[in-house]
C-alpha cells in the first residue's frame, strides 16, 4: 500500500510540472463604466401650511371651510424625460368619506366628489375625524410654457386627459398620479426638463360642537409628493 501511494504522488508531481511549462493561450479584457439615468428633483415652495388657531366658537355652520395660500410644486430634470407625480396621504386613516361628510356635516357631495380627493387631517381624543383636506390644482407649466393639458392615472398605464385652469380646477387624489401632456390630443406624459403646478389647500371642519370642549384639537394633515419615472 505504501508503494501505491508513493507512485501516485510522483505521477501527480510530474503532471503538474509538465502543465506549468505550457504558454498562456487566452487573455481577457474587461470593459466597464456606467450610464447615469436622467433624474428629477421635486420641491415645494413651502414646506407647511399653517391655518393658525381657529376658535371652535367660530365654527357655526355644519360645514366650515378655510382656504390656505397657494403653493407651487416644482420638477427640475437633468434631461428630458417622461415623469409623473404621485400623491400619498400620510394621514389616510383619518380621511373622511363622502358618506361620513353626509352623516357628520349633513352635506351630500354627490357622485362628482371621490373619496380619494378627501385627505385626512387627524383625529381628536374620541377618535373622531377632525375634517378633511382638499388640494386643488389651478395652473401648470411644462418646460417653461403654460399648459392646461393635465393627465391623471391610478396605475401609470392608463391616462385620462383633463383641462386645468384657474376657472376649472382639478382636485388631487391620494395614491393617484398626475402629469402633463404635450398637447390636448396626447394621452401620454410629455418629456419634461421642468414642470410646475400651482396647488391650493383647503380644509373643511365640522360644526364647533362636534369637537371636545376644554382642550385643543390639532389639525394634522401630511401629504407626500413623489417623482415617478414613466
Amino acid at each position: 500500500m505504501r508503494k501505491i501511494i508513493l507512485s501516485s504522488v510522483i505521477s501527480v508531481a510530474l503532471g503538474t510540472a509538465s502543465f506549468a511549462g505550457f504558454a498562456a493561450t487566452t487573455a481577457t479584457l474587461a470593459v466597464k463604466g456606467s450610464i447615469e439615468p436622467t433624474s428629477c428633483d421635486i420641491s415645494l415652495s413651502t414646506a407647511s401650511i399653517d391655518f393658525s388657531t381657529i376658535s371652535a366658537a367660530s365654527l357655526t355652520d355644519p360645514v366650515n371651510s378655510r382656504m390656505g395660500a397657494p403653493f407651487t410644486l416644482n420638477l427640475t430634470c437633468s434631461g428630458a424625460t417622461a415623469v409623473a407625480v404621485q400623491t400619498t396621504d400620510n394621514r389616510a386613516a383619518s380621511a373622511m368619506t363622502t358618506a361620513e361628510v353626509l352623516s357628520d356635516m349633513g352635506v351630500n357631495m354627490g357622485t362628482t366628489v371621490a373619496n380619494a380627493s378627501l385627505f385626512g387631517i387627524g383625529t381628536h381624543n374620541t377618535d373622531k375625524k377632525v375634517g378633511f383636506l382638499q388640494l386643488s390644482m389651478s395652473e401648470a407649466n411644462l418646460n417653461g410654457t403654460a399648459s392646461s393639458n393635465l393627465l391623471t392615472s391610478s396605475d401609470k398605464r392608463t391616462w385620462n386627459s383633463k383641462t386645468v385652469s384657474s376657472s376649472k380646477r382639478f382636485s388631487l387624489e391620494k395614491d393617484g398620479y398626475f402629469s402633463l401632456a404635450s398637447s390636448a390630443s396626447s394621452s401620454t406624459p410629455a418629456a419634461a426638463t421642468s414642470a410646475s403646478y400651482t396647488l391650493t389647500p383647503a380644509i373643511v371642519l365640522k360644526h364647533g360642537d362636534h369637537y371636545p370642549g376644554g382642550e385643543a384639537v390639532n389639525i394634522d394633515g401630511n401629504v407626500t409628493f413623489s417623482v415617478v419615472y414613466i
